[in-house]
């Protein structure tokens, strides 16, 4: 039996928003899918949404292909790494949500340093 790692080639967002911490850890918590975690690398917090590829069979074409389409990426300064992060505010407050270093996962540290170049 072969294995293979095969990571994206690219990486295509469609939306992209700057948002503070608490919004982010929000966003994380307050989905149909229950709470999402959040990776973090480099001073950048972020957490994304793939486009669903049932929507269309070009999305399946392009994935496997190495292309991965994010419908929506979330980001946010954040210096120093917390594994974990608290609501702050609003009705999802005292929810925590998991943070996880993506320092070891290729395509999560090249988008938080490109992000850090293009922002």
């Amino acid at each position: 039996m072969e294995i293979r790692y095969e990571p994206p080639r690219e990486i295509v967002i469609h939306h992209m928003y700057k948002v503070d911490v608490d919004e982010l850890t929000r966003v994380c918590v307050g989905n149909e899918q229950g709470a999402k975690p959040a990776y973090w690398h480099n001073g950048i917090l972020f957490i994304f949404h793939s486009i669903p590829m049932i929507i269309n069979s070009d999305l399946v074409s392009d994935y496997i292909k190495g292309k991965e389409h994010w419908d929506e990426a979330y980001y946010a300064e954040m210096k120093e790494y917390s594994e974990s992060l608290e609501v702050e505010s609003g009705e999802f407050r005292g929810a925590k949500v998991r943070v996880i270093r993506a320092g070891d996962y290729s395509p999560h540290r090249e988008f938080a340093e490109w992000l850090k170049k293009t922002k």
